[in-house]
């Protein structure tokens, strides 16, 4: 079973009704994510205690893509199993800082997790039932009024839907960084790059050793922000698939993709003015004959746009980092393609890759 990593939830001291929530809902999931057959078994005993609104409802809120509202259920519900009292349509003392936790805990077990579910649910307010989702208002007038075992179905239920969620994903390995010279990483990087991800490997490694290199040396300054693989920039409000941001502001955006160049061409222009951009990047396909091509349509162009071969950006960027922060990309690396797109196979083949390739930390090393 895994071991949460549990801290103060807004100073509180002993074991407060947000510990006790907290640790009902970790044990709960960490329970199922270890014995699935116990969490198909308290989803059957819910179904046939709750009353099939409820069940709609939980469903509902449990299978949203706005995932917040189903943390929002369980940290709602964890409060609910330890105090009867609570109305629990308005946020709880100490609930933001669960939910930051639980978050944490979620993206630990290969669970698609928000940052704080609150920060989206209802950021200047206590007030939860806000008809931004019925399904989830209507849940939390429900518990508020519900009986003891109803509640405890309802977290059981929810808590074992969220566990059958987890991805088999290995976990990354302890990283040989003596083994991590430009040759190695570049040849393992360059390889990964030919298996066909969606863009996933172009936009993530690109992402990791860019944030690296920032994080060591303007980590003060700006940040490297990446989005999720199939993401709009609209639907992320993102300038890029890899942006530099200071504050709320895109200073640099980067198109990140495994297809040719020209697929992102018609666009840069657009992209350049709806985000208020002194210029963009291209990081793409860029075969060494179709320079000429790439200049004659950059000279087209009012707005300065530079395209850039993806595997040449690998390179450099590989070759003005160290050791040490070579290993520090590839485990960067390995949380976005966990974090940020669907399939746990590509994560694992990274796993896989280093292993192969010899980077990885034997007994003895």
């Amino acid at each position: 079973m895994h071991n949460p990593r549990h801290g103060s939830l807004s100073g509180d001291v002993g074991l407060s009704t947000g510990t006790e929530a907290r640790d009902r809902v970790f044990e709960l999931v960490d329970g199922f994510i270890a014995d699935p057959a116990a969490g198909e078994a308290a989803i059957r005993s819910a179904r046939a205690a709750l009353p099939p609104e409820v069940l709609g409802d939980l469903d509902s809120v449990l299978a949203d893509r706005r995932i917040s509202y189903r943390d929002g259920v369980l940290i709602q519900l964890g409060y609910g199993v330890v105090d009867p009292a609570l109305d629990l349509t308005l946020r709880p003392e100490g609930a933001r800082g669960m939910a930051q936790q639980l978050g944490v805990f979620l993206a630990d077990r290969h669970i698609i997790a928000v940052k704080d579910a609150y920060q989206n649910i209802a950021k200047n307010t206590d007030r939860l039932a806000r008809g931004n989702v019925p399904e989830f208002d209507r849940l939390l007038h429900w518990v508020t009024g519900a009986g003891m075992p109803e509640r405890e179905a309802a977290l059981g239920l929810a808590c074992a839907a969220v566990a059958a969620t987890a991805r088999p994903v290995l976990p990354m390995p302890e990283l040989n960084r003596s083994a991590l010279t430009f040759a190695r990483t570049t040849g393992l990087l360059l390889d990964l790059l030919t298996v066909p991800s969606g863009g996933a490997y172009e936009q993530f490694a690109f992402a990791a050793l860019l944030h690296t290199l920032v994080a060591s040396h303007a980590a003060d300054q700006v940040r490297v922000e990446t989005k999720s693989l199939n993401a709009s920039d609209r639907s992320s409000f993102a300038a890029g698939d890899v942006q530099l941001a200071t504050g709320s502001r895109a200073i640099e955006a980067f198109e990140v993709t495994a297809n040719s160049w020209r697929t992102k061409m018609d666009g840069a222009s657009k992209t350049i003015r709806d985000n208020d951009l002194s210029r963009l990047h291209i990081v793409a396909a860029r075969p060494e004959g179709e320079r000429g091509a790439v200049a004659e349509r950059l000279a087209e162009l009012a707005e300065d746009v530079a395209v850039l071969d993806v595997r040449q950006a690998v390179e450099v960027l590989t070759a003005v980092l160290t050791r040490p922060q070579r290993a520090e990309a590839l485990r960067r690396l390995y949380e976005y393609l966990d974090r940020y797109q669907p399939d746990a196979g590509r994560v694992n083949l990274l796993v896989e890759r280093l292993r192969d390739a010899d980077l990885v930390e034997r007994a003895g090393d």
